[in-house]
């Protein structure tokens, strides 16, 4: 009896614990329920960093069957409206991907300002060669994990134009005495002021009303954001300056990567260079496309000369003798810059 009783026992046990092990179940038909991720980006739904945050989603479901879903947040609406929070919240696992600009990062290591620093790149395959395929790119995915998150690949931004409301810019004297929304990114807001603006930093969402009720004259940009956020609505006068590359990192939070098994490791890693390289592609398509719809919409397109071009170059020069020391001449030499 007590030998029957026992295996009764047993056998309930045993049944309870497969019961338990399903509780991953969805509707009790066998599948396991998909583990639900939440992607952020900065800028808005019709931005060409969406193709980024969509490819990379794309990729993670169909490369799993499914066991990952990946709902996508435009405008860092998580972290309500505010890059430095949004920031925050990818290195601190709230969220589990993340797509932003390198310039969010420079707040946390300052080495990262080589990147950005006015006129280092000269081109697209300038970028392509040192920094999206070569020794500075992984430089800076490197100092990027250092900061607590797993770099998934590195997008494109793009070079910056400068628009305004007032007048067309031709050279550094044209910008002085104007007020002009810059990223709090610091090397940006010390050029501009050594070009005699006012620079002032603000939320990007909120640039769009500041530009319409005249509080500030002007702002700087990639096409893209410009466009996405029809600022061609509130500025008449855009000048393509490429004063500054801006690239975007895609990032999985530590917590989330370390939770991976090796091979979810390795179809997010490649899920995320697939994405970038998506992105990239997309955004200099888009370029032109770009610039002829701003002047479609009524604002004055300016290029540079070589002289007017040298001119910015030259007011600029200060700049990287003020940000050695922060930078190091270690990364300088890693992006292909030495002083003299």
């Amino acid at each position: 009896m007590k030998k029957k009783w026992l295996a009764g026992i047993l056998s309930a046990v045993m049944v309870f614990t497969a019961a338990g092990c399903g509780g991953g179940d969805s509707a009790g038909d066998g599948s396991a329920a998909p583990i639900n991720l939440k992607m952020s980006y900065t800028t808005s739904e019709t931005s060409v960093w969406r193709v980024a945050c969509e490819e990379m989603a794309k990729a993670l479901e169909e490369a799993t069957d499914g066991r990952y879903k990946v709902s996508i947040y435009a405008n860092e609406q998580l972290a309500g409206g505010a890059m430095d929070q949004g920031c925050q919240m990818i290195l601190d696992g709230t969220v589990d991907l993340d797509l932003r600009s390198i310039t969010n990062y420079t707040l946390y290591d300052p080495a990262l300002f080589a990147v950005v620093m006015p006129f280092m790149f000269s081109s697209s395959d300038d970028v392509d060669a040192r920094l999206l395929n070569g020794s500075a790119g992984d430089l800076v995915k490197e100092r990027v994990e250092a900061l607590g998150v797993k770099v998934l690949g590195l997008a494109e931004n793009g070079f910056r134009s400068v628009t305004n409301s007032k007048k067309e810019i031709k050279s550094p004297a044209d910008l002085s005495g104007m007020k002009f929304r810059v990223p709090a990114t610091a090397c940006w807001v010390d050029t501009f002021k050594l070009f005699g603006a006012d620079p002032t930093v603000m939320t990007f969402s909120e640039v769009f009303t500041a530009l319409q009720q005249g509080a500030i004259d002007g702002q700087e940009n990639p096409t893209d954001p410009i466009v996405s956020s029809k600022l061609y609505e509130v500025q008449n006068y855009l000048t393509k300056w490429n004063y500054a590359y801006d690239c975007l990192v895609m990032t999985c939070s530590q917590k989330l990567w370390d939770s991976l098994s090796e091979e979810d490791q390795a179809v997010f890693a490649e899920a995320g260079a697939a994405a970038c390289a998506a992105e990239v592609a997309a955004s200099r398509e888009a370029d032109a496309g770009n610039f002829q719809l701003m002047a479609d919409n009524g604002m004055k397109i300016t290029e540079l000369t070589d002289a007017e071009m040298a001119a910015f170059k030259d007011a600029a020069a200060p700049i990287y003798d003020a940000y050695r020391k922060q930078i190091g001449d270690d990364v300088f030499a890693a992006f292909g810059y030495t002083f003299e």
